[in-house]
């Protein structure tokens, strides 16, 4: 016999409102311009003189800054900067609960520089055809989440 729990839905699969690219990429536009200007703020702070050309090291803070950013806020309450201003949440896919940090982490492991981001939507968007409403990029497949309308 098994001691595991039965999945209970909080929200019907009718009651959710899953949301649209156009929206999802304007959350992650505003997202991201926020982290840059973290890690500008932060190179330039830090009076930088190493001879490491500047924009390897701009993108590389930029993207370990995104990966903490995009994991710790979606596992906290399920939205970044950009989701709260525009009305949207990363959800367990089965629950319509927060992810757990694990599943988030695949979530945001490419989204957090833009030139992976664009290769995982694009697979996705590939991959995902029949289900487009519910997931657009290819790491929503491994991390079991989706984007909702709060």
């Amino acid at each position: 016999m098994s001691k595991t729990k039965p999945m209970i839905r909080k929200n019907k699969p009718s009651d959710v409102e899953f949301a649209r690219i156009g929206l999802r990429i304007l959350a992650w536009i505003i997202d991201i311009v926020f982290i840059y200007i973290i890690a500008w703020v932060l190179l330039f702070l830090s009076f930088w003189s190493i001879e490491i050309p500047f924009f390897i090291i701009l993108n590389t803070l930029a993207y370990l800054i995104g990966l903490f950013y995009f994991c710790l806020l979606e596992s906290i309450n399920g939205q970044t900067l950009g989701k709260l201003l525009l009305g949207l949440k990363t959800v367990d896919e089965d629950t319509f609960e927060v992810s757990s940090f694990t599943e988030n982490l695949k979530n945001c492991i490419l989204k957090c520089h833009w030139f992976p981001c664009i290769i995982d939507l694009i697979i996705g968007i590939f991959k995902n055809s029949e289900d487009m409403k519910k997931k657009l990029r290819i790491m929503q497949n491994f991390s079991n989440t989706c984007v909702i309308r709060t």
